[in-house]
């Protein structure tokens, strides 16, 4: 008796556990292939230190940048370092630096490419199962960022939602786990429109949103902002699954992206943000919070 109660006392454990995610995303970057190694398990000793308990990889293919297999077992490194740091995986998969320029074809071609991509990410799924630990990896995230420009059309929208549903079924297939997204708007679409939108993807596809702040991008103001996320959070209602805490502040404003990190005030004011609703609280990004090359 007292075995099946200690097992079910774990079990509901964990149940009650499955959303507490304070994670800290790591975008790896080609320019991260030559900070020495011997700091890696020191940035993700800092990163459980300030509170966090969870890496989110935003991506594990990025073009031909982790595509190698020396590349990719720095990456496997990595993980199993985060791991040993008792920071729970979320593993991102395949990344396209061309998605937003692909997915302004016509829609059919458009869906020819999202059976690509779901493909591409199934092939990293399995070899990131084959590669670490069993039990290593927590979730998936699709690093494909949905706005609230691109899917207002509702043929395009549905093509989108057909692809997830597949993706999050192909995905299940290999590893039960949950498939997380993020969202971002930038004033496209009115807060109520963008709420129907993500509940209606979510609903049909059952991938789990996460929303991006936007305060560090600030195209929009806080007020404006506030608008979007308060729509998407309505407890007794339609909410989001957690949000994503923007620790930048963007310094360049055209497509070649550059931002620095937030003050050591505005950092720690951004650190204590919360999401309502008792959501998962994410942010962005582990190279704004430590500093790779120093860490300390």
């Amino acid at each position: 008796m007292r075995i099946l109660l200690a097992i079910l006392f774990c079990a509901l454990s964990s149940i009650a556990s499955a959303g507490d995610i304070r994670g800290i995303i790591f975008q790896p970057r080609e320019s991260d292939l030559a900070i020495p190694v011997e700091n890696w398990p020191t940035i993700f000793a800092l990163a459980k230190k300030k509170g966090f308990n969870t890496l989110v990889i935003q991506w594990t293919g990025f073009g031909e940048t982790f595509s190698s297999s020396k590349n990719q077992a720095w990456l496997r490194d990595r993980m199993l370092e985060a791991s040993h740091a008792e920071l729970k995986l979320i593993v991102g998969l395949a990344s396209d630096p061309e998605v937003f320029e692909r997915l302004k074809q016509p829609t059919s071609i458009v869906g020819s490419y999202f059976r690509k991509m779901n493909e591409a990410n199934l092939h990293l799924a399995q070899h990131w199962l084959d590669a670490l630990p069993k039990g290593a990896i927590s979730a998936w995230y699709l690093p494909l960022e949905i706005d609230d420009r691109q899917w207002r059309e509702l043929s395009a929208r549905a093509e989108l939602i057909k692809y997830l549903e597949r993706q999050v079924i192909d995905l299940d297939s290999l590893s039960p786990l949950p498939v997380y997204i993020s969202s971002f708007f930038t004033g496209n679409m009115t807060p109520e429109r963008y709420a129907a939108m993500l509940e209606s993807i979510e609903s049909q596809s059952k991938v789990h949103f996460w929303i991006q702040n936007g305060s560090g991008t600030a195209k929009l103001m806080p007020l404006e902002r506030d608008l979007y996320i308060g729509a998407t959070t309505n407890c007794a209602g339609f909410a989001i699954s957690g949000l994503i805490f923007e620790l930048f502040k963007q310094t360049q404003v055209d497509s070649n992206f550059a931002a620095k990190p937030l003050s050591p005030p505005e950092m720690s004011k951004a650190l204590d943000q919360k999401s309502p609703c008792q959501g998962d609280n994410v942010f962005f990004a582990l190279n704004y919070l430590i500093d790779l090359t120093n860490p300390k």
